[in-house]
């Protein structure tokens, strides 16, 4: 199955995009999958070791497709360190 990733930077700015292949057949193990993928800087499109994006994955060939948002872990771990709606880097 086609899976296409589009890559934004943190701030939320296009970037880039890529598509790949792959044997997976529920979504839920593509969006998995390409957490991983994120997690070990091997995306289709992007230079080696290109963690910091966030990527916004679509399989257009699979029956229930919609759209879903896998996000850097440090976007993550940031988000629930910040207190008061103050957003940055865990200091």
């Amino acid at each position: 199955m086609k899976v296409d990733l589009t890559y934004f930077k943190l701030g939320g700015k296009y970037y880039s995009s890529g598509t790949y292949n792959t044997e997976k057949t529920d979504l839920e193990d593509v969006w998995d999958e390409v957490g991983d993928m994120l997690k070990a800087g091997f995306l289709p499109g992007l230079c080696e070791d290109a963690k910091e994006f966030i990527v916004l994955i679509n399989a257009p060939e699979h029956e229930g497709n919609h759209p879903r948002l896998v996000m850097p872990e440090s976007v993550i771990v940031c988000d629930m360190a910040c207190k008061g709606g103050v957003r940055g880097p865990l200091t």
